[in-house]
């Protein structure tokens, strides 16, 4: 009995020394993670998200301090164009430097706005992937829906199923909304640049194949003209520092290179890619309907004859809606060079000026007079878009657009 007593005694102590072991281990734990929670409420307070305008300073900003370095190799390369030769057996010659300077430029235009354009792709992209995934869930449940039962413990019930299927709906519209804001945030990009655009404007631009291509000019314009201000402040702090002053004239002649560069890239992406890629499907539809129409002429039966006329309907949908899409190309690669026309006089002025000039103030006020230059051509290259007429026409233009790529 003085055996079982002193058991239960010891037990009870160890218990009394485990639970009070256990209670100080969880006051702390509990202490720890309520300071974390205050914490990280008090920094969300504090963190308020950025506007629009400061996210946009914040991306000029970083944009500065990361393309200043290149923007001076960039003027020794066009220094180097100046004194090589045509061409060359021995050393670099014109064609050298400036596959060199391209291949500058190219890391200019990703470090400035690649970043910007791939954030905004990649959230596109899985915004729609999620929605195309629950539109599939949604079909799926509705045929599953057809043979299950009304009650049931072991298997999916109609109302489980209608439940799914509202949760799926449900999310979509989330999902949406979140793509609204995403297009919200470039059209204000746009905006920036001093091109309204409405949002029946947008979703034409966001269909259309050369869309990324138009988007990331406007953000380079944008992230462009901001640069320019920052070298214009740089000179009025060098006053008359010739050598300073031509050293950022310099680099303002790189950047109108630049203009002209992106924009090049633009028409030739036009030409050589999009254009004949558009040319071969009108082609090929033309050749499927005079087949479709050959093969509706010999046929006696009226119900496959029935679906031959539809099919002709389908088939001409396509072919108006490419020879749509090609003239949209096309007004749009004729923009591009209609300003890259002013791209070109500007630079052409630039360089002539820099090599006759001696003041640097003289260099100031040309530099001051090509922001408006910024501005214009901003204006002129964004393409004329016209509103889709209706849905179909809008997922013709996004089947076509899929052909395109």
């Amino acid at each position: 009995m003085k055996r079982l007593s002193l058991t239960v005694l010891m037990l009870g102590t160890l218990h009394a020394d485990w639970s009070d072991s256990l209670l100080k281990k969880g006051s702390a734990l509990y202490d720890e993670t309520r300071e974390k929670t205050l914490q990280i409420y008090k920094d969300t307070l504090q963190s308020k998200p950025l506007n629009h305008e400061e996210m946009r300073k914040q991306r000029l900003n970083n944009a500065w301090d990361g393309v200043v370095d290149q923007l001076k190799e960039g003027t020794e390369y066009i220094d180097e164009l100046k004194q090589a030769p045509d061409s060359a057996w021995i050393g670099k010659d014109k064609e050298d430097i400036r596959e060199d300077l391209n291949a500058l430029f190219d890391q200019i235009v990703k470090g400035l706005v690649g970043g910007d354009l791939m954030a905004y792709k990649e959230q596109m992209a899985d915004l729609k992937a999620k929605i195309a995934e629950n539109n599939e869930a949604i079909l799926s449940y509705r045929e599953k829906r057809i043979g299950a039962p009304e009650s049931s413990t072991l298997y999916t019930t109609k109302s489980e199923y209608d439940k799914k299927i509202a949760e799926a709906k449900a999310e979509n519209k989330v999902l949406q909304n979140e793509m609204r804001i995403i297009k919200k945030q470039l059209r204000q990009n746009f905006a920036d640049i001093g091109v309204q655009l409405s949002d029946a404007q947008l979703d034409v631009l966001l269909t259309r194949v050369d869309g990324d291509d138009i988007i990331q000019i406007s953000l380079m314009m944008d992230t462009l003209k901001y640069i320019t201000q920052q070298i214009l402040h740089l000179m009025q702090e060098s006053k008359e520092e010739l050598t300073q002053a031509k050293r950022y004239y310099g680099m303002h002649q790189v950047l109108l290179e630049l203009v002209v560069y992106i924009q090049q890239k633009y028409i030739d992406k036009v030409n050589n890619i999009y254009l004949p890629k558009i040319d071969k499907i009108i082609d090929d539809s033309k050749n499927m309907m005079l087949l479709t129409q050959r093969l509706r002429a010999n046929e006696e039966d009226s119900k496959r004859s029935a679906v031959y006329a539809h099919n002709l309907e389908a088939q001409a949908l396509t072919l108006k809606v490419a020879q749509q899409y090609e003239k949209d190309l096309v007004r749009s690669r004729d923009r591009m060079v209609e300003a890259q026309k002013v791209a070109r006089a500007n630079l052409m002025v630039s360089k002539n000026t820099y090599e006759t000039v001696s003041l640097s103030a003289d260099l100031y006020d040309l530099i001051s007079e090509s922001q408006q230059m910024f501005a214009e051509v901003s204006k002129i290259q964004v393409p004329e878009i016209v509103p889709f007429q209706n849905l179909q026409i809008q997922q013709k233009y996004q089947e076509l657009t899929k052909r395109l790529k």
